[in-house]
């Protein structure tokens, strides 16, 4: 079995190379970045106000009450992605750093950088779930049959995306 291990790292690590760069793939051919402020080419995402943010989607499929609910939500929600940016950034910067380790052949350090994904997403994963707590507390009986729902929408809420043009948008993130 300890044989099988260090491939089994290398196979971890080209999932995940894979999906952190495939989103990327589609806006990179022939698709100009755009701003979504007119015609100039700032850089910035797209932004679509036809698709509603991943809080309002939530908000929505709970069907909370706009005058009580809702704000408070939007309240826990902006709460937790003030918590979650530090560990979403450490993300970001560790999947770059292990498509660098591996287009360098730098396996000896790749070890050490999932161990150190790992632990930021786990604690992503933890902020998401007491958050959720949170909201759950202030739903109704009648609506606690759609927090299933409404949880999974919340998953990957408050990681942020990596600058692509069109798509999403730029819409995770957890931005309210």
């Amino acid at each position: 079995m300890t044989i099988l291990k260090p491939q089994y790292k290398r196979l971890q690590l080209i999932i995940l190379a894979a999906v952190a760069l495939l989103p990327m793939i589609p806006s990179a051919q022939n698709a100009p970045i755009q701003s979504g402020m007119g015609n100039e080419d700032t850089g910035a995402p797209k932004l679509s106000l036809d698709e509603p943010l991943p809080g309002e989607k939530m908000i929505d499929r709970l069907k909370l009450d706009d005058k009580t609910q809702a704000p408070e939500v939007r309240l826990v929600l902006m709460d937790a992605s003030r918590d979650a940016a530090p560990f979403g950034q450490k993300m970001l910067e560790l999947r770059q750093r292990l498509i660098n380790l591996e287009l360098q052949k730098k396996s000896d350090e790749i070890p050490q950088t999932i161990d150190a994904y790992t632990a930021a997403a786990t604690e992503m994963a933890a902020i998401e779930a007491r958050t959720f707590t949170k909201i759950y507390a202030l739903l109704k009986p009648n609506q606690q049959a759609n927090a299933p729902q409404a949880f999974a929408i919340m998953a990957g809420m408050f990681q942020p995306s990596p600058a692509r043009g069109g798509g999403r948008g730029g819409q995770r993130g957890g931005r309210q």
